[in-house]
């Protein structure tokens, strides 16, 4: 009999407890209205640990406009040679809508920027300092599903799953013209992947302050 009141007791404390954080977020946002967000994620595909920083203006208690910058990639160095190497960089405009306390949606525009370096053997050349680059950019669309929780100015998220499609783009530099001229279209249609690749990120840790 205790142990069911006790229970009991638990269940409606925390009920309490959630309601009050609830009207706790919910009031800060709607008199605070900036706020700024350090955001890491480990499941981040095709290329894992993306970390950036965000900025955050709340328009109202349920409505957030966010810039948003992240960066993710690796690099294999021999020397001073970069052998191989990727860097991804996400630069967004995103409007979050919360749902009641920290629920929220939300979608966006995210123009990303990709710098390969690729070992020279792979297209057959000798090695040099300057090795073989490509680069690009796309045109993203990005939707969000998430939970953000204040307590008091600081900000505790977890983006829950985070999709970035491709729209449009460009390779801007190719190392097609170092190829010799039948590998050329190989080498392009190789550097195409870069401007149509999705990203993906699974609970996306954000901290944050709100002034």
């Amino acid at each position: 009999m205790r142990k069911g009141l006790h229970i009991a007791l638990c269940s409606v404390l925390l009920t309490l407890a959630t309601a009050l954080q609830a009207e706790t977020s919910r009031e800060f946002r709607a008199n605070h209205h900036v706020g700024i967000d350090a955001a890491f994620s480990l499941l981040s595909l095709p290329f894992p640990a993306a970390k950036g920083v965000a900025l955050n203006l709340n328009l109202s208690d349920q409505w957030q406009l966010g810039l948003s910058y992240m960066n993710s990639g690796f690099e294999v160095n021999f020397s001073k040679l970069k052998l191989a190497g990727f860097k991804e960089r996400h630069a967004g405009l995103l409007v979050r809508r919360f749902f009641g306390n920290s629920f929220n949606l939300s979608g966006g525009y995210v123009y990303r920027t990709n710098e390969v370096y690729l070992d020279p053997d792979v297209y057959g050349f000798p090695l040099t300092e300057q090795g073989v680059r490509s680069e690009a950019y796309t045109h993203m669309a990005q939707f969000s599903i998430a939970n953000h929780w204040q307590q008091g100015p600081w900000t505790l998220a977890v983006d829950w799953l985070t999709l970035v499609v491709p729209v449009s783009g460009e390779v801007t530099r190719s190392s097609a013209e170092l190829a010799e001229e039948e590998q050329r279209d190989n080498v392009r249609q190789a550097e195409d992947v870069l401007t149509w690749y999705p990203n993906m990120a699974v609970s996306t840790l954000r901290l944050g302050y709100m002034f």
